[in-house]
């Protein structure tokens, strides 16, 4: 186990990180337009949020709980490690690479037409045979929100990589101390 102060500061920031990434996922999960499922990989990565915050809190419940350090803790900080790698990259993917403070109509096309950005559309409208209608777009005077979400899902991701460096930081301090046998 790493000294109690440095591991109180590592869980800290895991605490703060895990809140940020569970908080911009729902928040963007509330934003989807009503009766509009959201995107699995939102569900996700507030899943990913939620269960670090509870390792987090089971992480500083090791400097008590003896059966929670060593290996244990490493293997929860492990598959802790992986979920947030696999949300990240999801949303990396998702994302791709827009230019979320350009609000040229261009650029405003390739926001509409990003299911993280639009908050879901409706099919086929009665009144436009073959098209569709997002909930963040013109059609309800919600262009701004393709931007702002847009730049949520950014952050979101980063959050996602930076709970990652925490835990690796955390994992190999534990490995060090573990394999010096005290």
């Amino acid at each position: 186990m790493t000294s109690p102060i440095l591991n109180f500061a590592i869980r800290g920031f895991q605490v703060v990180f895990a809140a940020v990434v569970l908080g911009l996922s729902v928040g963007m999960i509330k934003g989807q337009g009503p009766t509009l499922d959201s995107p699995i990989s939102l569900r996700y990565t507030a899943f990913v949020g939620g269960v670090t915050f509870l390792t987090a809190i089971v992480g500083i419940a090791a400097e008590w709980i003896s059966v929670l350090q060593g290996m244990v803790g490493l293997i929860i900080d492990g598959v802790v490690i992986l979920l947030n790698i696999a949300g990240g990259v999801l949303l990396a993917i998702q994302i791709g690479v827009p230019k979320c403070s350009d609000t040229s109509p261009e650029n405003m096309l390739n926001l509409y037409h990003n299911h993280l950005f639009n908050g879901g559309c409706y099919k086929k409208l009665p009144k436009v045979e073959g098209e569709y209608q997002c909930w963040n777009g013109p059609f309800n005077d919600r262009e701004g929100q393709l931007n702002a979400r847009c730049k949520e899902a950014q952050a979101d991701t980063v959050f996602l990589f930076f709970t990652v460096v925490i835990l690796l930081v955390s994992a190999t301090m534990t490995f060090l101390r573990q394999k010096k046998g005290y």
